[in-house]
């Protein structure tokens, strides 16, 4: 194989195959002045002088030809970078489900003129790539892929997890690169209410607004065990008492293992309501052992 550099942005490579007939010559060219490298076969002789439309290509010739493509790409080979980031760790809570995907960049460290088609594997079936090839990266170009674990069958006892990407490509010249992922498994949060209802009363005045009505608190905890997280929310359930029950704060939190959080809840009745007793849920809720718990919160006029 000869080699003639044509210029910047491509190279010939001239090749010959000998038939009964007589000698084929071609030049395979290699273009790597647009996004991707793309290779040309052109300036065919046949054994009869410069190929003419009447002048059939034996298969032979064509298998010839389609493997000198294969012969100049090996004369360029890619090379796998994976990374930033330059590992992973996931923290995942046990039986919950698949987590945030966590982005990684492969990128062609190869010489110019190489292309990079990266195939994921992974070690364990709980991590999953998004997608599952990287493929078509010239020199010094990137392309990512998504990381995800799904913890629907892992257990605390069993953290941490060490698993491992391979990003394999056959032409490369360090293939496989091996990824390495961390998975920390937390116990499962349990969610725990200081009080379970919380009573506020006032009477109403015979004319003008009702008077202001102290606050009252509660605290959420949560009382699993360590190494436990527990993200909550608290939300009204009916809805209807939006005329007397004006708010509650904090509305989310996190809460690490033996943490609480005190919660101010917030009542002012609009001056058209009358004596009674009404009433409204609020639900704390939250990836636990026990999903949510309830409060009661009541309000009495007289």
């Amino acid at each position: 194989m000869t080699i003639t550099a044509a210029n910047i942005q491509t190279q010939d490579y001239g090749f010959n195959y000998q038939t009964a007939s007589g000698t084929w010559r071609w030049v395979t060219r290699m273009d790597v002045s647009g996004a991707g490298v793309v290779f040309e076969i052109r300036d065919i002789y046949s054994p009869l002088g410069m190929l003419r439309d009447t002048v059939p290509i034996p298969g032979e010739v064509i298998t010839a030809m389609a493997d000198s493509i294969t012969e100049v790409q090996s004369h360029f080979p890619p090379s796998i970078l994976v990374g930033p980031p330059a590992s992973l760790t996931f923290d995942v809570d046990e039986g919950r489900g698949y987590s945030e995907p966590q982005n990684v960049v492969v990128t062609n460290d190869g010489v110019f003129g190489s292309l990079l088609n990266a195939a994921l594997a992974t070690s364990a079936s709980y991590v999953t790539t998004t997608p599952a090839n990287v493929g078509n990266l010239a020199a010094n170009e990137s392309g990512s892929f998504d990381v995800a674990v799904d913890s629907t069958d892992l257990l605390s006892t069993q953290s941490p997890l060490a698993a491992t990407i391979s990003v394999e490509d056959a032409n490369a010249s360090n293939s496989p690169v091996i990824y390495n992922v961390t998975i920390n498994i937390r116990p499962k949060a349990t969610i725990n209410l200081t009080t379970a209802q919380l009573n506020f009363s006032v009477s109403k005045p015979l004319t003008g607004d009702f008077p202001a009505i102290p606050n009252q608190t509660f605290s959420v905890e949560n009382t699993g065990p360590a190494g436990s997280v527990l993200n909550y929310q608290i939300q009204a359930l009916t809805g209807l008492a939006t005329d007397w029950l004006t708010g509650f704060s904090p509305v989310t939190e996190q809460l690490a293992s033996g943490a609480s959080q005190i919660t101010t809840v917030m009542v002012a009745p609009s001056n058209d309501m009358g004596p009674g007793t009404f009433t409204e849920t609020l639900r704390v809720s939250g990836y636990s052992t026990n999903s949510y718990v309830d409060l009661v919160v009541q309000l009495t006029i007289t």
